[in-house]
C-alpha cells in the first residue's frame, strides 16, 4: 500500500517537521524579545479578566504576538500527525520510524503544557529555560527521525575508529552543556519577556564566560574530530558534516561575543537562539554520519562521489 496521493513524501514531511520546530524556537525568541511573555496573562485561555480565548481590540499588541506564537503550535502538531501517518504508511513499516515520530507528537503537547507552565508563572526563569531546553531535544529527535528515514533497517555498521565515534557522542554532549548554559545566560539577562518577570539569583557576567568557555571547548572538540576523521580517512561524507558543524559555530561564537559587548541587542539575539538550534542540527547529523547500515552502502559510497565531483560507475 503506497502513500495516499494528498501527501508528500516520507522524507519530505519529516524535513518539514524538523523546519518547524526550528521556526516555532525563533518565534518563541520573537516573543520573549517584544516583551510580550504574558500578552495573553493566563493558560489555556488568553484574559484572565474574561472568558476570552482569543485576543479582543482592547489588549496591547503583545496579546496577538503571544497569541500567534500558540496557533504555531497547532501548526506544528498537525505536522507530527502528519509525521506518524507516512510513518505508518511506510513499505515496510519500520518501527523506529515510528517511535520517533510518536516522539514528536509527544513533544509538541509537552511544549504546549510547558508553555502554560510557563505563563501560569509568570515566565519564571526556570520554565522558560526548560521550555527552550526541550525545543533543543525535540529538534535533535526531529534529526533523527529525518536521517533514519533515509537508512536502512540492517544493523549499523562503524565507518571510523570506535573512539572517533565516542568522541562524536562527547562533542554532542558539550553542545547540550553549551546550550543548557545559555539558557541561564538568558534567565539572567535582560530579555525577560515581561518586566515583571524573574529572573536566576546569578552573576550574569560570570555565567556568561562560562558559556563562553564551553564555546571554545565545543569549538576546540569539533575542530579535533575534523583532524581525527581526515588523518583516519574517514567517509568525505562525515568530513563534510564536520565541516558544516564548525561552519554554524565560528559564526555563532563571534554573535556571541558582538551582542554581549553591544548590550544584547534584540536582533542578534534572535539570530544567536536561531544558531543555538542549528548546532543542535548538525552535530546531531555529525553522528549519523560515521556508521552505515549495510542495505544503504551503496547510496553513501554514491553521495560521496557526488561530493568530490567523481563519476558513478553505471552498468548497460
Amino acid at each position: 500500500m503506497s502513500l495516499p496521493a494528498f501527501l508528500p513524501s516520507a522524507r519530505r514531511v519529516f524535513l518539514m517537521n524538523l523546519v518547524a520546530q526550528i521556526g516555532i524556537v525563533v518565534t518563541g525568541g520573537l516573543v520573549r524579545l517584544t516583551d510580550s511573555g504574558l500578552g495573553c496573562d493566563t493558560w489555556p485561555r488568553c484574559d484572565s479578566n474574561t472568558s476570552d480565548w482569543t485576543p479582543h481590540q482592547a489588549v496591547s499588541h503583545h496579546a496577538y504576538i503571544e497569541f500567534g506564537n500558540r496557533m504555531l503550535t497547532y501548526v506544528v502538531g498537525a505536522i507530527a500527525v502528519a509525521c506518524v501517518l507516512v510513518a505508518y504508511r511506510m513499505l515496510p513499516r519500520r518501527k523506529d520510524i515510528t517511535t520517533l515520530a510518536w516522539i514528536q507528537i509527544g513533544t509538541v503537547a509537552g511544549q504546549a503544557l510547558l508553555g502554560g507552565i510557563t505563563v501560569l508563572t509568570d515566565l519564571h526563569p526556570m520554565a522558560v529555560a526548560s521550555h527552550l531546553l526541550l525545543s533543543m531535544l525535540l529538534i535533535g529527535s526531529a534529526v533523527a527521525l529525518y536521517e533514519r528515514s533515509g537508512e536502512g533497517d540492517a544493523p549499523a555498521r562503524l565507518l571510523v575508529r570506535p573512539e572517533i565515534r565516542w568522541f562524536g557522542y562527547a562533542t554532542v554532549a558539550v553542545a547540550g552543556a553549551l546550550i543548557a548554559a545559555g539558557t541561564v545566560v538568558t534567565g539572567s539577562g535582560p530579555h525577560a519577556g515581561d518586566l515583571k518577570a524573574k529572573r536566576f539569583d546569578v552573576n550574569i557576567d560570570q555565567m556568561a564566560w562560562l558559556h563562553a568557555d564551553l564555546a571554545f571547548l565545543l569549538l576546540g572538540a569539533a575542530v579535533a574530530l575534523a583532524l581525527a576523521l581526515r588523518v583516519t580517512d574517514a567517509p568525505l561524507v562525515a568530513q563534510h558534516r564536520v565541516w558544516w558543524l564548525l561552519g554554524v559555530l565560528i559564526p555563532q561564537g563571534l554573535i556571541g561575543y558582538i551582542q554581549y559587548f553591544n548590550g544584547l541587542p534584540e536582533w542578534m539575539v534572535l539570530t544567536h537562539m536561531c544558531g543555538a538550534a542549528l548546532t543542535v542540527v548538525t552535530a546531531t547529523r555529525v553522528l549519523f554520519a560515521l556508521r552505515v547500515r549495510e542495505d544503504q552502502a551503496q547510496e553513501v559510497a554514491t553521495e560521496a562521489r557526488l561530493e568530490t565531483r567523481e563519476p558513478v560507475a553505471t552498468s548497460y
